[in-house]
């Protein structure tokens, strides 16, 4: 197999990914695993170099309250990643650790565990900082054409970053709507490559009811990111960057201290890499012990 047709930076992106979803019950402390995939179609207006690619994770999470108000969570995830190119059905893949994060967040407001006053709406607000470690293999040199893929396509991003994030939740009776933004501030690795800072948001309507001793919670909401260029040695990679927004469906499911959950994204409107890169679908899945 030959690595030389995949030497450039249009590709899909799952290492620099800092969505987090829906959280289980934000009172409690929970540890689980998470699944999560992404399929993308790349080089779109070439015959002979147009790639289909998935990236796969499975991650362990947890989320612990180490003094009142504030707590901590922490992803260790593992990397799958394989490209097709369609044209002769060459595959290109690799495996292993990704990067290793830790985010701590402080409990601005919260009425939900109030149980003085009988309120109409509850509110809860959460803000955070992290720190995500270069855990994850990067080798990529953008001029060497046995590399593996592209910088997009590595384990990790090999820098050291720090998301930002803030979550609310309103909550009326049943109903209730989540807003969740992320800005993720991206180092600079050793190889000189710079992925650009990146935001993201979710919009998420949610109602709860209960079926015998389970509480089930459909979700619908909106999702967008947004990127700019990075830059290999200062200099603006061309072939990155962009923007997406994209319908989110799911469930959530409780049952005593035991949670479950999928959601799905359909991308409704893209320009990523100038056009030449499309995300299909994105589906995270989640099971959950909280205690």
């Amino acid at each position: 197999m030959s690595n030389t047709s995949y030497a450039c930076d249009i590709c899909g992106c799952n290492n620099g990914g800092s969505f987090f979803g829906m959280l289980p019950q934000s009172h409690m402390q929970f540890m689980g695993m998470r699944y999560r995939i992404k399929n993308y179609d790349s080089h779109l207006s070439s015959q002979v170099l147009k790639t289909t690619e998935h990236f796969e994770t499975t991650e362990l999470w947890g989320r612990f309250y180490p003094v009142k108000r504030t707590q901590l969570m922490f992803f260790a995830p593992i990397n799958f990643n394989t490209q097709t190119r369609l044209y002769d059905a060459a595959k290109n893949s690799i495996q292993g650790l990704g990067d290793v994060s830790v985010l701590v967040h402080y409990n601005l407001l919260n009425t939900f565990t109030d149980t003085t006053k009988i309120r109409r709406v509850d509110h809860n607000l959460l803000i955070g900082a992290g720190i995500k470690a270069p855990t994850g293999k990067f080798k990529y040199d953008m001029y060497n054409v046995e590399e593996v893929a592209n910088a997009n396509f590595q384990l990790g991003t090999g820098s050291w970053d720090f998301p930002l994030n803030v979550i609310y939740t309103l909550k009326y009776k049943q109903s209730g709507l989540n807003v969740n933004g992320t800005y993720k501030i991206n180092g600079t690795n050793q190889n000189g490559y710079h992925f650009a800072n990146r935001s993201n948001v979710s919009f998420t309507a949610f109602h709860s009811f209960n079926i015998g001793n389970a509480t089930v919670m459909p979700i619908v909401g909106m999702y967008g990111e947004a990127t700019s260029q990075d830059k290999v040695d200062k200099i603006k990679n061309v072939n990155t960057g962009g923007w997406l927004a994209a319908v989110s469906l799911g469930t959530e499911a409780y049952l005593g201290k035991n949670a479950i959950g999928f959601n799905t994204q359909i991308p409704v409107a893209q320009q990523l890499s100038n056009g030449e890169l499309a995300l299909k679908n994105a589906f995270n899945f989640h099971i959950t012990r909280m205690f």
